[in-house]
């Protein structure tokens, strides 16, 4: 994994919003995803693309369960249509909750 990064939960709008900034991820030509994971990775759901030199702010889906989601993964993904996990994981960490 490489790159910086740190997430926490905000509000956004009024509402639960999760703040990812990040910093040294390496030039890529696909683009990088955010996904909040359960914590034995057998669910996920993606909360939106990163901006590679700015990081992200990103609004939760209301009622989310973040003790059920605590993980917070950047994956790097390819514009090959497939919306699911490229299984290659850049950066993850743990939400304090």
């Amino acid at each position: 994994m490489e790159g910086t990064g740190s997430a926490s939960i905000q509000q956004i709008d009024g509402r639960a919003g999760l703040d990812v900034p990040a910093s040294g991820l390496p030039a890529t030509n696909g683009f990088y995803e955010v996904w909040l994971l359960a914590p034995d990775s057998s669910n996920m759901i993606s909360v939106g693309m990163l901006d590679a030199t700015q990081g992200g702010r990103f609004p939760l889906p209301a009622g989310i369960d973040l003790t059920a989601f605590p993980i917070v993964d950047i994956s790097l993904e390819q514009f090959d249509g497939d919306v699911t996990h490229s299984a290659d994981s850049i950066l993850r960490g743990t939400l304090a909750i």
